[in-house]
């Protein structure tokens, strides 16, 4: 390697260290466990990200979302990163679909055992180590310094907790937001509401006010996406975390898989639709042909939060899985993949 292309690579090093070192936290910032929607930094560069709240005991169960590639189409702070989620193909950004990206993991982590046994619903996650990362990106820290160095993120965050009557301490950001990075005009915020139930609910029912302008929604991989909106131009992706944790309806529990089924029903209850994983309360259920009674559907896939709301007839190919959480056992459905759900005609 020659004396110039070395000092290049040192001032890119040197760049992307002293901004992501501006947003990493100390895994010690993790006051209650390993969360929804959260991106840790492995110390090999790779950023990984979590969904839901079921995670083992000094670990994590999540994908490798950014890993870095000398032919990555992703600069971050002067680095070539390759996205395991999405890609370009004929000129369009798609989705890479699940069961792909699954394979990415193990090329991206050759160490990972394949033959490892998964949780049910964390079909298409790997586990990973917590003393594998350097730090987390924490929703509401990373925030809070992105509003510092843009001013756009400011202004934007600032009238949307006035919007929504959400203090600002109770907003966070994912997304490439959550680590530093956000191009000024055009980008967009992945924002994270931190509120009970009922709080939550009011900003989802603003954001469907918001969206009845045909011009306020979001059209994007080919789908509408009904908790994401544009305000004043810059797209706003929502994700919804619970503030009580007493209001977590799958934390600490076991999912034991019964039997693979096909079945149809109305949402009756929608209230933990718009979280990870999404929960619908079912009624007028039919599986595999016979009447039978109201369960919860358990929505195990990260792009599915919002999509389904009271009064839903839906379809689905799911599992049958028992869910023990040491105060009682019950039966419910679960589904893995959105190619598995659709609204019924």
């Amino acid at each position: 390697m020659n004396p110039g292309t070395a000092s290049r690579i040192k001032i890119m090093a040197d760049c992307f260290n002293k901004m992501i070192s501006k947003f990493l936290s100390p895994l010690s910032h993790l006051e209650k466990g390993v969360i929804d929607a959260l991106y840790f930094l492995r110390h090999d560069d790779v950023f990984v990200f979590t969904e839901g709240y079921l995670h083992p005991r000094e670990g994590l169960m999540g994908k490798a979302m950014l890993y870095p590639s000398p032919d990555g189409e992703v600069d971050i702070f002067g680095r070539s990163f390759k996205s395991s989620y999405k890609r370009v193909v004929n000129g369009d950004l798609e989705l890479i679909p699940h069961p792909e990206q699954l394979e990415v993991q193990f090329q991206i982590t050759p160490s990972l055992d394949r033959n490892l046994p998964r949780p049910v619903y964390e079909e298409y996650h790997v586990q990973f180590p917590l003393d594998r990362f350097r730090g987390v990106f924490e929703h509401r820290r990373s925030l809070r310094k992105a509003m510092e160095i843009y001013p756009s993120v400011s202004k934007t965050v600032e009238d949307l907790s006035k919007e929504f009557e959400m203090p600002l301490e109770r907003l966070g950001c994912t997304g490439s937001t959550c680590y530093g990075k956000f191009e000024e005009p055009g980008d967009d915020i992945d924002l994270v509401f931190y509120g009970t139930l009922e709080e939550n609910r009011r900003v989802v029912a603003r954001i469907q006010e918001i969206t009845r302008d045909p011009g306020n929604r979001v059209v994007e991989f080919g789908k509408l996406w009904p908790i994401r909106f544009f305000w004043n131009k810059t797209m706003i992706c929502s994700f919804f975390n619970y503030r009580l944790e007493s209001e977590i309806p799958l934390r600490r529990c076991r999912m034991i898989p019964l039997a693979a089924v096909s079945g149809r029903g109305v949402v009756a209850d929608d209230t933990h639709s718009i979280y990870m994983p999404s929960i619908l309360r079912v009624s007028e259920l039919i599986l595999n042909g016979e009447k039978t009674t109201d369960r919860d559907l358990i929505i195990y896939d990260g792009s599915l939060r919002g999509e389904y709301y009271q009064g839903d007839r839906l379809e689905f190919r799911a599992k049958l899985v028992r869910i023990e959480d040491g105060r009682k056992n019950y039966q419910a459905l679960l589904v893995t993949l959105s190619d598995d759900i659709r609204k019924a005609g």
